[in-house]
Formats: C-alpha cells, structure tokens, sequence
C-alpha cells in the first residue's frame, strides 16, 4: 500500500513539474521542484496518516531502493566534453575554492561540534550540486534518515536565499555577464539555483553558470571519495597495528570495499560509458547502432534518475520528524558559514 502511495504522488509531481516553462516566475521554477515536492508530500502523509509500523519498514527499504537506482543513473548525466571548454586556470580555482570550503568546514566543526555524517553532508551539498549530492553522500556517510531531510533542507534554503543575492551583489560590484556566470556556476548549490540565478543577470552568464556547474557535477565521486579516504585515515589514529595478523592487507582491503555500496559501481560504469559516447560519438554515432541506442537512452535515464530520487525523498520525509533544537541551529549556522566560504573564495579566485 505504501508502494502504491509512493508511485501514484510521484507520478502527480512529475505531471504538474512537466508544465514549467522558461517564462515561468522565479518561485514557480523554484517550488517546482520533485525532490522537493516529494519530501513534503512525504512528510505531510507522515502527519496526516495514522503512522503503521509496517509503512516505516517499508519507507525506509524504498528509500534505500530507489536511492541506489538514482544515483547509479545518475552517471549518465555527466558530460566529460564539458572539460575540454574550460582553462586551466578556471579548472584550478575550482578547485582550490571547493578545498578551501571543506578545510575551513572542517575546522569550523572542531568548535561547533555537528554530527560528522551532517558536516559531510552539507560541505558535500554546497560544493557540488545540493541535494542529489547529499543523498549521494548519505549513501557512504550514512545516518539517520531524518538528517537527510534536514540537511537537504538546510541546503536548500541557504542555497535560496543566496540565488537571490548573488545578483544584486553582481550588479552592485559591476561584474560583467561571463564573470557572474562564472562566479554563480562555481558557487550556487543545485543546478536550478544556478540557472535560475545567471539568468536574472544575462543569458550569457546563463551558458557560463551551467558549463562550470557541469564541471563541479563531475567532481561529486572524488569529492566524496576523498573525504571517505581522509575519515577512514582519522578513525584509524591511535590504533596499534598488529603484524602477526595473517591476511591483513586483504582484510583491509575488502573492508575498504564494504565502505562503498554496489550503487557507486554502477554510477562509475555508466559514467564511464558515457564518457566514451561523448568523445566518439561525432565519428561514430551515424554509422554504429549501439551508439545511437545510447544517445536516444540518455534522456531516458535522467528522466528515471530524477523520478527515483523523488521517490526516495517521498520515503525520506515519510520517516522524519521535524524538531528544530540545540544541534539544527548549529547544522544551519554551518551550511550558512560554509556556503559563505564557497561564495567569497570562488569570487576572490574568479576576479584575480
């Protein structure tokens, strides 16, 4: 009964969000948004239905269901050509801009103290790309579902109130439409904010935000990767090692991969593939029939991506209860601070 729940209001979302266009207002691009909709719609139906221990069994496995399926597909979105349009330079200050973030971050939190799981989290969503990259990283980082949702929200928010900002400092400041875009791409959280954002300033600040946010997509599995490598590394200080332990390198090893579920092979695989459509596809696509299959299927996938990640945020907000306390308000003082850091250092990197 849940699934059939589940299905039957994802599918109305996906309906009702197929009739934006590029005149709709601001707030209508904003709100219309599946991931979004489908974690309120899942948290309303936690209010307004009489709770059943059966319906939590089952939110809580489709959560995981469908989140692996999304995120698997989500490979396919990737655009690895996009690399070959950006200097070095711009590639650089990215990524200096998004290191800075999570060491700052990182030290912040030895004052604030936040859940380690959360930290990751919301640096995870402010440096790439908001929600799918903290229901992404929740996969490894895991923790309770109800701090996904809250963190999705936190980042949301912090990522509204600074899409609106962003253009009245640009004009304040008089930066010139390929610098904003390229300030807006590097630093906004979700794809949406992003365009949404560049587009109130310019329709060529619009191209540039979208080019370097598709680059910080492409960052998502490294980022991630190497904040397990370095927490993996911390939790190991302190422990003696013991040589007399037969096998040792293997065990670690195979723990290593117990760290990472099957969902980031599959995201790599597709990526992959992918990447080698895009790069051959000008020279093959017209005379090579899996090519063409490919190309017609990449749309497809995102659709099923993005309809998987809002089912899963159904399920995600059927199992959270909002109470707002001591740790919440240090959770959105860190996504503010941490946010901040990303805007102000992509800005000085960008314009120096």
């Amino acid at each position: 009964m849940f699934l059939f729940y589940l299905i039957a209001i994802n599918t109305a979302i996906f309906i009702l969000c197929g009739t934006k266009n590029p005149n709709d207002s601001l707030f209508r691009l904003l709100l219309l948004q599946p991931v979004l909709l489908s974690l309120a719609c899942g948290f309303l139906m936690r209010c307004l239905v009489p709770l059943r221990s059966y319906w939590v069994e089952k939110a809580d496995l489709y959560a995981s269901r469908f989140l692996s399926i999304a995120l698997s597909l989500l490979g396919a979105q990737f655009v690895f050509a996009d690399l070959f349009a950006l200097s070095w330079r711009t590639f650089s200050n990215i990524l200096i801009a998004i290191a800075a973030t999570c060491f700052i971050g990182c030290l912040i939190n030895s004052f604030l103290k936040i859940r380690h799981s959360m930290m990751i989290w919301l640096l995870v969503g402010n440096c790439i790309c908001g929600p799918t990259a903290i229901s992404f990283a929740a996969q490894i980082f895991q923790g309770e579902k109800k701090d996904i949702a809250k963190a999705i929200w936190i980042n949301t928010l912090t990522g509204f109130v600074l899409m609106i900002l962003l253009p009245f400092l640009a004009t304040t400041l008089h930066l010139d439409p390929s610098n904003f875009g390229l300030w807006a791409g590097a630093s906004l959280q979700s794809t949406a904010q992003v365009i949404t954002s560049a587009s109130l300033y310019s329709n060529e600040s619009s191209d540039i935000a979208l080019l370097i946010k598709s680059f910080r997509i492409l960052l998502l599995l490294p980022l991630v990767f190497t904040l397990q490598l370095l927490s993996s590394n911390n939790s190991k200080k302190g422990q003696v090692s013991s040589p007399l332990m037969p096998n040792s390198k293997m065990m670690a090893f195979r723990g290593f991969l117990q760290t990472f579920p099957l969902f980031i092979f599959g995201f790599s695989l597709i990526a992959v593939v992918y990447a080698f459509v895009d790069l051959f596809s000008a020279s093959y696509s017209d005379n090579n029939i899996l090519f063409e299959l490919l190309l017609e299927l990449k749309p497809i996938l995102s659709s099923i991506s993005k309809y998987c990640l809002a089912a899963a945020m159904f399920a995600i907000g059927f199992l959270c209860r909002f109470e707002l306390n001591k740790n919440d308000i240090k959770n959105i003082c860190f996504a503010i601070f941490s946010s901040l850091v990303l805007v102000g250092s992509s800005f000085f990197l960008i314009n120096n």
